[in-house]
């Protein structure tokens, strides 16, 4: 409970400086670092991580991992990893809105993502930290160490790690705003698991 209230009021002190300050010295010196790597590779694998959080693709992989989930007996995991996912993203895009802080722009820096809603915090972020931090913590509450699951568990903690970085490095968000999606990200994934602990237990 402490980490979770330390988190939010880390996030909320955040949230009340990006309504004031449209961006930070260091979001222009941190984006322009991140923009610096000129190699083909690195650019197709940022427009791939942003890409998957995209609408409507990302809203085809909470369906679909939802429903796996679903069919193989865990009713409960795939009821709560979607509506977990959903609620958070709506809580940001609603953050958004009383924030009002503007996207990069390229007198700035370079942006090859042009968006219209505002930028505080990452959407992207804050899905992939809870959807994807919540399979986590049930491969390792559920699931048996074997070649497939250390696979996923690889592959979820890439996509995590990765997406804060593609938005930064495609100019949609500042730095500040990833952070910002991380924060509200990892309160709303341990306020998810807290409730998924409880109601498993009240179940018994």
């Amino acid at each position: 409970m402490k980490k979770t209230l330390f988190l939010l009021a880390a996030f909320l002190f955040l949230a009340s400086l990006a309504y004031f300050i449209p961006y930070f010295k260091w979001d222009v010196f941190i984006a322009k670092d991140f923009q610096s790597f000129n190699s083909q590779i690195f650019n197709q694998i940022m427009w791939l991580v942003t890409d998957i959080g995209n609408q409507p693709l990302m809203v085809f992989i909470v369906i679909t991992v939802s429903l796996l989930l679903f069919i193989s007996g865990l009713r409960r995991e795939a009821i709560i990893s979607s509506l977990s996912t959903a609620v958070a993203v709506l809580t940001g895009s609603l953050i958004k809105i009383l924030v009002d802080r503007p996207r990069p722009t390229t007198s700035m820096i370079h942006v090859s993502v042009w968006l219209s809603d505002k930028s505080f915090p990452s959407d992207h972020v804050l899905a992939f930290t809870v959807f994807f931090g919540f399979l986590l913590y049930l491969i390792f509450k559920k699931s048996k160490l074997n070649f497939l699951n250390i696979i996923l568990t690889i592959v979820f903690i890439l996509l995590i790690a990765t997406i804060g970085i593609s938005r930064i490095y495609l100019g949609a968000h500042w730095p500040s705003d990833v952070l910002g999606g991380y924060l509200l990200g990892l309160v709303w994934l341990l306020i998810t698991i807290k409730f998924y602990n409880s109601s498993h237990h009240g179940q018994r």
